[in-house]
């Protein structure tokens, strides 16, 4: 970042000009904060700071100089979408939506009946509103800006939305899993005492390694046709085993349904279709030659 006296966790980069970075340091931080939550599954209150964000980063443009009737969000949504035709563009009923949520949320609290919601609206209002907003308004790149690990997770959690609210009776909630899990992951040295990260460094090549090797062979002796890769969230090699779809292995092609990391503990079941392909099927089609040949296909 250009200017240290701003402190930033999920930037890697900021805007282009000084002038831009001090109109949006609120709207970034505020947006860090949304994230935090998210790691944090509280989604209801993620989404109210993902409001509070996308307000700031309206009233601090060009945009909130414009003379509007009203106060508050809906107020810098309407500017907002007079300012620009690429915000117009997006769907007031959504923005609507989002708006009357969040004051729902605000005013009278909420419930853990109340996540797919917040979950549903962040994907599908708050994220892509804030990007759209800082884009126009600011000729800013969110997706880019952030640490790519986090964008790459947030793209996961839109495509997986997107699948699975096709699909009748399914919570389409799990979608933003891996995306909460990495936050919390990577977050965890933020929250142990010096003592402890000592001691898991100097006990790391002992006891963890035996502990992740007992979790590898129970996942093993539970998976019918499995496969060790890479876990996109810790990223530690061979630390994820997946289980294959025996069906497609036999018509020879290698398709992952649930997965478990022995290392951070992520879990992907099989009541949650499309997030397992999505975060390691391009790993297992890549290695799908060894596979065949260790099933005796190939």
């Amino acid at each position: 970042m250009t200017n240290q006296e701003w402190n930033f966790i999920f930037f890697r980069s900021g805007p282009a000009t000084e002038a831009s970075l001090a109109a949006l340091t609120s709207s970034m931080q505020t947006f860090e904060s949304t994230l935090l939550l998210v790691g944090l599954y509280r989604y209801p209150q993620a989404l109210a700071a993902c409001a509070t964000a996308i307000e700031s980063a309206i009233i601090s443009s060009p945009a909130g100089a414009l003379t509007e009737p009203g106060t508050g969000l809906r107020k810098a949504f309407r500017q907002a979408r007079r300012h620009a035709t690429g915000l117009g563009a997006f769907p007031k009923q959504l923005l609507d939506e989002f708006t009357d949520t969040r004051n729902r949320f605000t005013h009278d609290g909420f419930s853990p009946r109340d996540d797919g919601e917040a979950i549903r609206l962040l994907i599908e209002v708050g994220f892509p509103f804030l990007a759209l907003c800082l884009q126009h308004l600011y000729s800013f790149d969110l997706m880019d800006a952030i640490l790519q690990e986090y964008s790459e997770q947030l793209r996961i959690a839109t495509t997986v939305f997107h699948q699975a609210e096709k699909v009748r009776g399914l919570d389409w909630s799990y979608s933003i899993n891996g995306l909460a899990h990495l936050i919390k992951w990577g977050l965890k040295d933020n929250f142990s005492a010096d003592w402890e990260i000592t001691l898991i460094d100097r006990d790391n090549t002992g006891f963890q390694y035996e502990f992740n090797q007992k979790r590898r062979e129970k996942m093993e002796r539970l998976y019918n046709a499995f496969w060790a890769v890479k876990r996109p969230l810790c990223d530690q090699p061979d630390s994820a085993i997946c289980e294959l779809d025996e069906e497609e292995l036999d018509l020879l092609n290698v398709i992952p349904r649930r997965m478990a990391c022995v290392n951070c503990g992520f879990v992907v079941n099989k009541s949650q279709p499309f997030l397992c392909e999505a975060l390691i099927g391009a790993v297992v089609v890549k290695d799908k030659d060894a596979i065949l040949k260790e099933y005796g296909l190939g």
